[in-house]
């Protein structure tokens, strides 16, 4: 564990914002009650035996789309990510682990709904392995959706546990289905979203399983991050020649900051 970097809420909060918008006027504030749109976990590790854990609350009574995104910490690159869909009160959980060949993979055997679906887990692109093995997480609210719109049934835990319809819901992520960072396609239905407002609520834990050894905390939790709806595709990116995909990370949010401070151009 010694290539772990010390990383500071100030710190933290600059690294998160590169790339969204100029900051000046920003009015993201540090939660007094442990909730907020934004949540920083400081440090996740896979060094040695070591996995890292993650819980994130939906507090609302609406859906949340949510982007969980892992940055390395050798230069803080977007190394992982993925949309949760979260139904109202929806409970996710999941860690963060490697395995004999050095993979990286973020592993969940919950049933909330992804973008891209769920298959059990979610590997970390080889290209950004080198220097990943520590860093840490942001958590970021992209938007809410009340019950007039498709995703929040489709979405929706049943009596068993398991969403109505979770390819219906993930292909609201996908390029084409992208309207704005307000509004998308599923089918020939409209889904239009709202502001997350300061209802996530994240905890974590680190835990070497072979030596016993296990420590865990709430994240830092950042209210009114954004200000409006940041909804983005997340099945294709700039690889592909798609800007405003999941990997380019302003989240297309026009004046997402409290305050009204304008997009800036990513550099």
């Amino acid at each position: 564990m010694n290539n772990f970097k010390t990383l500071g809420l100030a710190a933290a909060v600059a690294a998160a914002s590169v790339g969204y918008a100029t900051v000046a006027n920003a009015q993201a504030t540090l939660a007094d009650l442990g909730l907020g749109d934004m949540a920083i976990v400081p440090y996740y590790t896979v060094v040695g035996d070591f996995v890292t854990g993650v819980h994130v609350t939906n507090t609302s009574d609406s859906t949340q789309v949510v982007k969980v995104r892992l940055r390395r910490a050798s230069d803080s690159m977007d190394a992982l990510d993925f949309n949760l869909i979260m139904s109202p009160s929806d409970v996710w959980t999941g860690f963060i682990s490697d395995d004999a060949e050095g993979n990286i993979s973020f592993n969940t055997s919950d049933t909330t709904c992804t973008a891209p679906e769920n298959t059990g887990s979610f590997a970390m692109p080889s290209i950004y392995r080198n220097g990943a093995d520590t860093g840490y997480i942001e958590i970021i609210g992209m938007g809410a959706a009340d019950p007039n719109q498709p995703i929040y049934t489709s979405s929706l835990h049943g009596a068993t546990g398991v969403p109505a319809d979770c390819e219906a819901t993930a292909s609201n992520f996908f390029a084409a289905s992208v309207v704005d960072s307000t509004e998308t396609t599923q089918g020939t239905a409209t889904n239009e979203y709202t502001d997350t407002e300061n209802v996530l609520k994240v905890s974590y834990f680190i835990r070497d399983g072979v030596a016993g050894l296990e420590f865990g905390n709430n994240a830092v939790h950042i209210e009114d991050f954004m200000d409006e709806a940041t909804i983005t595709n997340q099945e294709f990116g700039i690889f592909s020649g798609d800007l405003q995909g999941f990997d380019f990370p302003d989240l297309n949010g026009g004046a997402p900051f409290g305050g009204g401070a304008t997009r800036g151009k990513f550099e």
